[in-house]
């Protein structure tokens, strides 16, 4: 009997094992029946995705060509307006002077007010493109907060001047600042002086050196000016430092920022971009103006790195210092501060 039971139990558990093997083949085989389901749907789904994409690609493009077109076309339109423009008022010259014929190429350049309007649009447009947007150059210009913040508390709460103010993106940062500061910029291009009005931001077409011939012996807190001396004559430069110095009260900051010539890429090819650009100018030429006017303490920055500069200093092969002149800092700043001792004298 106990040979016939463990037989039975056997023979029971060769069927159990039996059954476990054909269900398990067959889970087996479901599972690969459903990888394979799984496998064809993934496929149909990139190729969805695929095709989905390719299509926004193809209507981003259409509507990337359609946007070029109706700028292109507006452009065309702005220009010959202006040619127009210029056209006429070359007339009327002409008539009141009793002139007749062509009015010569070198006084439809020098007198032409619709070309003046197409310069400031090319201007703007190519800082647009190069300098970049309005975010990002009020990102940047972030990096002086705190200076602006001490300077209007050792003044007494000032107000800022702003020379070359373009777009408005430091008097936006201004505006943003929680002291209620008093900020107005001056600029003579009327494409961005529209654009910064636009913002709701004060701005006036004048001259630097005018906006602060007019201002009063120390009544300012900071005078800055931000891409614009390499764009002047270095007497002009010297001549606005110097006068800045009469404008700003005891304590203020006169803020210059250029691009930033220790940089190889800066002086060999970004410089360049702009055709109204003069000359570069270096920190030790500034720093002597500012120490031969009389700013105390003065200090040099270099800011703005290039975007790739840690991804080359990462890379074994590349001596550090070569790395630091090609994508090390991109603009140079030199800010100098107005001592309580400075003479309140106007400077002509």
């Amino acid at each position: 009997m106990h040979i016939l039971k463990s037989f039975r139990r056997y023979v029971s558990a060769f069927f159990k094992l039996g059954r476990i093997h054909r269900i398990a083949k067959q889970a087996h085989q479901t599972s690969q029946e459903n990888t394979a389901r799984l496998a064809t749907l993934g496929h149909q789904m990139q190729q969805a995705i695929d095709e989905q994409r390719e299509w926004s690609q193809g209507r981003l493009a259409e509507q990337r060509e359609w946007n070029q077109g109706r700028l292109a076309e507006q452009s065309l339109y702005s220009t010959e307006l202006s040619r127009r423009l210029d056209q006429l008022f070359l007339d009327r010259t002409s008539l009141a002077v009793g002139e007749s014929g062509p009015v010569p190429a070198e006084n439809q350049t020098t007198t032409a007010d619709g070309f003046q309007i197409f310069l400031d649009n090319f201007y703007n447009r190519l800082e647009n493109r190069f300098r970049g947007n309005r975010e990002d150059i009020l990102n940047r210009l972030r990096v002086y907060q705190p200076d602006v913040e001490a300077a209007i508390i050792r003044t007494g709460g000032k107000p800022v001047l702003d020379l070359g103010c373009g777009r408005g993106e430091w008097l936006q940062l201004m505006r943003e600042m929680e002291m209620d500061i008093d900020a107005v910029g001056v600029d003579l291009n009327t494409a961005q002086i529209s654009e910064a009005k636009d913002a709701g931001l004060d701005v006036k077409e004048m001259k630097a050196q005018s906006a602060l011939a007019e201002a009063g012996d120390n009544s300012l807190s900071v005078v800055s000016a931000h891409h614009l001396i390499e764009h002047i004559p270095f007497p002009d430069v010297a001549w606005i430092a110097r006068e800045a110095l009469r404008v700003l009260a005891p304590g203020g900051l006169l803020i210059f920022e250029t691009p930033n010539p220790r940089n190889v890429l800066v002086g060999a090819t970004s410089f360049h971009n702009d055709p109204t650009h003069i000359r570069p100018l270096t920190d030790p030429v500034l720093s002597v103006l500012f120490e031969t006017i009389g700013y105390h303490p003065v200090e040099t920055r270099f800011l703005h790195p290039h975007e790739r500069l840690n991804e080359f200093l990462a890379r074994p092969r590349f001596d550090p210092e070569l790395v630091h002149l090609l994508f090390g800092p991109q603009d140079l700043a030199m800010i100098g501060q107005k001592p309580d001792t400075a003479s309140p004298g106007r400077h002509t």
